[in-house]
């Protein structure tokens, strides 16, 4: 009986993070993508290397998210579990509160390592895949490479200076 409890609390709360954990970074994903379109307008990437990049920065924004959304997942899962009394009748019914926050201090750990995982091993990999991609693009359209008052030496021994550009 109290296993399934268990199971329930978990269950419930891992809905509620993944919600709010992808909620938050479909919205932050969104608004990076659009600061990197600088990379097809003024750099001169096609659009399959901007988004691929834009998508190489999703480990990032979750590493940052997660400790957030474990607060709102727990505050969240508390809460319905209170409104709905279901709190009340799992004391009434002799449930042991440190049980509970046992079970929270091992979803945490779990959690915790999730996002160390994260931060120590996967970040680092995507930050220097990402980079080598934008570094071994090529670059689509012309018109970015011309900039005035500006060198330019995107093609190997050839350096460019444009004074003025005429429409």
């Amino acid at each position: 009986m109290k296993n399934r409890i268990y199971i329930y609390f978990f269950h419930e709360f891992m809905r509620y993070f993944m919600v709010v954990l992808f909620a938050f970074v479909a919205i932050i994903w969104t608004i990076q993508s659009v600061n990197f379109l600088d990379l097809v307008t003024e750099d001169g990437h096609a659009f399959k290397i901007y988004f691929f990049y834009s998508l190489l920065t999703v480990p990032k924004i979750l590493t940052k998210l997660i400790p957030f959304s474990f607060l709102i997942a727990s505050i969240l899962t508390i809460l319905k579990l209170e409104k709905d009394n279901e709190l009340i009748i799992l004391w009434t019914s002799g449930l042991n509160k440190i049980n509970v926050v046992n079970l929270l201090l091992k979803i945490s750990f779990f959690i915790m390592i999730i996002q160390l995982l994260l931060a120590v091993l996967i970040n680092p990999e995507t930050l220097n895949y990402s980079r080598g991609v934008l570094k071994n693009s090529q670059l689509q359209f012309v018109p970015s490479l011309l900039k005035e008052k500006q060198f330019n030496d995107t093609v190997k021994n050839l350096t460019i200076f444009v004074d003025k550009k005429k429409e």
